[in-house]
């Protein structure tokens, strides 16, 4: 395959864009989560729920029209959308109806989920095989902070809010947040538009059949050892991920006495969830950190050791949090070296499935990794909500991360002795 020179700008335009497109996403679902706290509704579930659903529906769909058509052309087409959304989930919050606004965020999902093998198919296209681990790298961190940031900005600006114009105002202060995403998000889809057309390569077409092939996408996953040895760690990350955020949000609950927060009121309870993504911004800072540190390290090529690194890493830290006492320094500094060592793991395995992925499969390849992603995401969901359901505090859930860590990255040192997969680049 011919190498094109690296487009370096239009790279970091793509940067921008997705990492808005992430803000966004969180941002508008806790606004959502903090109306519902407002108005006396546990959101936060069917919302998690909305978010890796349309991954799971369409999952085959997406990854068909990201091969198949000008990548370019599908994402700005998602950015177009993804505004549509925004100002749609304005005018419900306006006109104080939230079953307009979660309609207007089902849309918004929607799009993420046609966003995303656009998005990633469009990485190696703009700087190739040598600079892939590095762009794949920058990519992944830059949407975990527009995630972290998110999450952090819309609580702290409700809670602003509400402090500022009065506890009847919940309608208000989350409507005036989403207007300014609408505002940002048009800003972006106008910078998508300078962004270099690619030709589709996919020429398989359309058939009803694409819709639920969900299997036949596995198939060719898993069929392929390089990129069933990718997408078992990355599916692995997103399964850690999920339950420590789960885990942290239980352990400020546990050392702060708030059983739930049924019956509080809702400044107390919002508080209480602020505090709780301080816990959060020390695994997301330290994912900053390690998936900033493991870019440089694959800037040139691939280094797929740093996986095994990383899960040893992240065994430790696991293995810490069980011992450390909570609000210990050293318990803080355990959460952030969990997220620096798992961003570290994940870069170089995100790199390689991109890379080894045909040309003319990539949107199914990405399509099918986001599925298995989605569906291990919602499965660490309901583990972590047995293992409370079980009285285990959150420390000793920890316990059982460090067990299957330990396990997932000895399977990765097996693969890796066996198989030389770093110098298997296209």
């Amino acid at each position: 395959m011919e190498q094109r020179k690296p487009r370096w700008g239009s790279f970091w335009s793509l940067v921008v864009i997705q990492s808005m497109n992430s803000l966004n996403e969180k941002g508008v679902q806790f606004l959502l989560i903090a109306l519902g706290i407002w108005l006396g509704t546990a959101m936060q579930y069917p919302l998690s729920v909305l978010i890796v659903l349309p991954f799971v529906v369409f999952s085959p769909l997406g990854g068909w029209i990201a091969d198949r058509y000008c990548r370019t052309r599908l994402l700005q087409g998602m950015v177009l959308l993804q505004v549509v959304a925004l100002a749609g989930m304005t005018v419900g919050l306006f006109i104080k109806d939230v079953g307009v606004a979660v309609a207007f965020f089902t849309v918004f999902c929607v799009q993420a989920m046609f966003f995303s093998p656009a998005k990633k198919g469009l990485v190696k296209d703009m700087v190739g095989s040598r600079y892939i681990g590095f762009a794949s790298g920058i990519l992944e961190i830059s949407s975990m902070l527009a995630l972290l940031l998110g999450q952090i900005i819309a609580l702290g600006i409700v809670y602003y809010l509400l402090r500022r114009w009065g506890d009847d105002s919940g309608w208000e202060a989350a409507g005036w947040p989403c207007a300014v995403c609408t505002l940002a998000a048009a800003g972006v889809f106008v910078l998508s538009l300078a962004l270099p057309r690619y030709p589709a390569v996919g020429r398989r077409p359309f058939s009803w059949s694409i819709c639920w092939e969900h299997f036949a996408q596995l198939r060719l996953l898993w069929n392929d050892r390089v990129l069933r040895f990718s997408e078992v760690g990355i599916g692995y990350f997103w399964f850690i991920a999920g339950e420590m955020m789960l885990i942290a949000l239980q352990m400020a609950q546990e050392a702060q006495g708030i059983p739930g927060g049924a019956g509080e009121h809702f400044m107390q309870v919002l508080g209480q969830q602020r505090d709780s993504a301080a816990l959060i911004a020390w695994i997301s800072g330290g994912s900053v950190l390690g998936g900033a540190l493991a870019s440089c390290l694959c800037s040139h090529s691939i280094r797929t050791g740093l996986a095994t690194i990383g899960g040893v890493g992240m065994t430790v830290s696991c293995l810490a949090l069980v011992w450390l006492p909570y609000g210990h320094p050293l318990f803080y500094a355990a959460l952030a070296m969990a997220g620096c060592t798992a961003a570290g793991y994940l870069v170089p395995l995100n790199a390689l499935l991109q890379d080894h992925a045909d040309d003319d499969k990539r949107g199914d390849v990405i399509a099918a990794g986001n599925l298995v992603d989605c569906a291990l995401g919602m499965l660490a969901v309901v583990v972590q909500l047995g293992m409370r359901a079980l009285g285990m505090s959150g420390q000793a859930q920890c316990a059982t991360l460090a067990a299957t860590s330990a396990l997932v990255t000895l399977y990765l040192f097996h693969e890796l002795r066996c198989h030389k997969f770093s110098t298997q680049m296209h």
